[in-house]
């Protein structure tokens, strides 16, 4: 009987110790699952803000670079009458401005996408600036004017394919 006792006394330890393993795992899998829930209800929160700022971000930045294509820019910028110098700075001022207020826009943007607009906006400058120049003090403004805009903008086309590509990949 004393063996009898020992062996059921054993298998009611070993069943005790198997619930509570049981049981503390399962507690271990319902935490687990709770944290995950967690984490993805924090990503969705997430998503739900930053999403419209990464499509902001690209609207804008695609309406910098349209704005800044020479074309645009010149038609925008040119006054008859004005001097090579003003209208220089015109120029270079009106790029300025334009990136300097979308400047934060690059938090919410690629850093790939955020090379490419800078890339192109250096560009820019130098072609405009190398156009200036290029001209002689007694060059008519139109005459720089019509030099600038055919000038082909391929660091733009290709900042504005990136970001395109990123604004469909949100």
């Amino acid at each position: 009987m004393n063996i009898f006792f020992v062996v059921a006394i054993s298998i009611i330890a070993v069943l005790l110790a198997v619930m509570v393993f049981v049981e503390y795992r399962s507690y271990k899998l319902r935490e687990w699952e709770l944290r995950l829930k967690a984490k993805s209800e924090i990503r969705i929160a997430t998503m739900k803000v930053v999403t419209p700022l990464k499509i902001q971000a690209c609207e804008r930045y695609l309406l910098f670079l349209e704005r800044a294509q020479l074309p645009v820019l010149v038609k925008r910028t040119y006054l008859p009458g004005l001097t090579k110098d003003a209208f220089h700075l015109n120029l270079l001022q009106n790029i300025e401005d334009e990136f300097e207020h979308n400047i934060a826009q690059q938090l919410y943007v690629s850093p790939s996408a955020w090379e490419a607009v800078k890339s192109a906006k250096e560009e820019l400058v130098g072609q405009i600036n190398t156009t200036f120049d290029k001209a002689d003090d007694n060059t008519d403004v139109a005459l720089i004017a019509q030099a600038l805009v055919a000038l082909p903008n391929p660091f733009v086309e290709q900042a504005i394919a990136i970001l395109k590509k990123e604004f469909n990949e949100i």
